[in-house]
Formats: C-alpha cells, sequence, structure tokens
C-alpha cells in the first residue's frame, strides 16, 4: 500500500496541526519533524512537506533538510504546504521550495495561519512588527485557519495519492468486483442526514451495478428520506495481513415503490413471489444503491503486481 511521510516543522504549533490531520486523512501514513527523520522514511512512496512562513521566509530547517535530502525527493511524488498570514506570499516560498528540491510538486497549498502576539518570542515579535509596518497592518492576534480548508486539502492528498497505486487491469477489476458482491449477501449500510448516523447489519443481493435491500423499515429511512449519499461495507473476517478482503462502496440510494415494475422484478429475480411479499401484515420496502465508486482491498492483488487496494469507478 502507498505510504505518506508528511515532514514538517513548527514552532507555535499549527504547521504541526496540519500535518497529524494530512496524515490521518492519507494513512497510512506517519508525520515527523525533521529533527525526528529516519533513515528508513526514504522508503515511504508520498511525500508531503509543511514549513510555516515567518517573516516572508522558509522555516531554516525545512529549507536546510530539502537542501541535504534533495537527491531522493526529487524522484518521489512530492506536495509542499505552508501555513502563513499572506496565502500569495505563501504560494511564493513554497515555489522556491520547490525549486530548491529541483520537482514539480504534484500540489503547493498556502493555508491560513494563526498569530497569537504574547506567544511570538522576541525576535519574532520584532520581525513581525518591521513585516506588519510595511504592509500597513496592527500588531494585534490574527486566526486565519480553518480546519475545514485542511481537511479538503487532505482529501485532495488521497485522491492525488490514489493516483499513485499500481492498478489492476479495469476490466478484470470489475469483474473481480462483481465476484465478491455477487459471492456475498450481507452488508452495512451506513446512512446519515444532519448529526444522525445509522449503521445497518442488512442482506443484499447485486445486480448490474446496484445493490438491492428489502427491508420492513427501520431508522435508516429517515436519513434516506433527507440525504440519498450513502456508504456500504462488505468484508470476510480478518484472519491474517496477507489475507484481507472487503469493500467500502460509495453510492445514491432510492426507495423503489412496491407497485413499481422494478420492484416486481427484483422480487422475482431473488425467487420470491411478488404477490405473496405484498400481502404481508407489514410493508416491505425496496432500497435501490446505484454504485459509484468501489474501493477493494484484496491481498491477492500483490500477486499480480498491482497495490492491494484498487478503486473502480462505475460508470
Amino acid at each position: 500500500m502507498i505510504k505518506t511521510l508528511v515532514i514538517y516543522n513548527s514552532k507555535y504549533g499549527t504547521t504541526r496541526d496540519m500535518a497529524r490531520i494530512i496524515s490521518l486523512i492519507t494513512g497510512p501514513a506517519i508525520y515527523s519533524t525533521v529533527d525526528e527523520f529516519k533513515k528508513e522514511y526514504i522508503d515511504f512512496d508520498f511525500i508531503v512537506i509543511g514549513t510555516p512562513i515567518y517573516s516572508e521566509k522558509i522555516d531554516p530547517s525545512i529549507k536546510k533538510f530539502a537542501e541535504k535530502n534533495r537527491e531522493w525527493l526529487k524522484n518521489k511524488p512530492l506536495s509542499l504546504f505552508c501555513t502563513c498570514l499572506d496565502k500569495n506570499g505563501g504560494l511564493e516560498r513554497l515555489t522556491e521550495l520547490q525549486n530548491l528540491i529541483g520537482v514539480r510538486a504534484l500540489s503547493l497549498k498556502a493555508i491560513g495561519g494563526k498569530l497569537i502576539v504574547e506567544d511570538l518570542d522576541q525576535e519574532d515579535q520584532e520581525q513581525l512588527k518591521i513585516f506588519l509596518d510595511r504592509v500597513n497592518l496592527p500588531m494585534e492576534d490574527m486566526d486565519f485557519y480553518n480546519q475545514d480548508e485542511v481537511v479538503k486539502y487532505s482529501l485532495k492528498l488521497k485522491s492525488i495519492k490514489e493516483k499513485l497505486m499500481a492498478p489492476v487491469k479495469s476490466e478484470e477489476l470489475k469483474t473481480a468486483v462483481e465476484e465478491f458482491l455477487t459471492t456475498h449477501n450481507t452488508c452495512t449500510l451506513t446512512t446519515g442526514h444532519n448529526k444522525t448516523v445509522r449503521s445497518t447489519p442488512i442482506e443484499y443481493n447485486y445486480k448490474d451495478g446496484n445493490i438491492y435491500i428489502v427491508s420492513e423499515g427501520g431508522e435508516k429511512f429517515a436519513n434516506l428520506l433527507y440525504n440519498k449519499n450513502v456508504s456500504v461495507a462488505v468484508y470476510e473476517d480478518y484472519t491474517t495481513m496477507n489475507n484481507l478482503k472487503g469493500m467500502q462502496i460509495t453510492g445514491e440510494a432510492s426507495i423503489i415503490g412496491n407497485e413499481s415494475q422494478e420492484y416486481i422484478d427484483i422480487l422475482t429475480w431473488k425467487g420470491l413471489n411478488a404477490d405473496a411479499i405484498k400481502s404481508l401484515p407489514v410493508n416491505m420496502n425496496m432500497i435501490k444503491i446505484k454504485l459509484i465508486k468501489v474501493e477493494f482491498l484484496n491481498s491477492k492483488f500483490k500477486s499480480q503486481g498491482a497495490d492491494a487496494k484498487q478503486i473502480y469507478k462505475f460508470e
């Protein structure tokens, strides 16, 4: 699996917080200061470097790290981020860092930082006053840090990382996905709306890019009436790391009326008598989930020279 290394330095904590969030979302990953860097980290697959910007300059320890390690860094997929008060200036500094390493980064991102005046040491206060006087800003606390922006950027990095995976051929992957879905019949359906989240273990059937679920009802339908977006998990029991099999599915759900032809056709396909189902004392409701994306973890993909985790997107 693609491993992410987040290298950073942080004097007052904001860059550290961002590095931690990136590592959480792009995992498997580790975040490390330049002082904590170990030689074995060179073997990581995707490198993210983060620096605070003080007095319009890259953190000296990050600059030194880039100079010392440029030979292996320039051969790795690389993204760069900074925390700063001036995003345009931050992007200029990241471009300098990119040029210093000698590689075109896959992404550059400047995130607003925090300024708590009383936390600054004397040297930083003096340098900051010079900068603020030049741009005609007052010497006062500022907070431009936005966690939502950091999370969105981390998800973008996750997407970049996924494109680095050694792939299984599309048709072979589709066959493997559909074989797994048709040879299993129990999933966990997760629905949500506002602060309400519901996970339901339930029987399913797969057919032509759709999952069908028949249910007497329940709280999940309250979520579905407001939010069609669902997540589905299908998996086998864990035995060893060499025998992992399971998938996370992103899909759009709809409720199929019991008078529709599709409702009747699916019951018949399942081997059920539609008239008998309709004559039951309670309604049997049908959920149709159109599959959008499947994230399939299968250790056997490694034998094909591919990553154990593969992503298949349905048309």
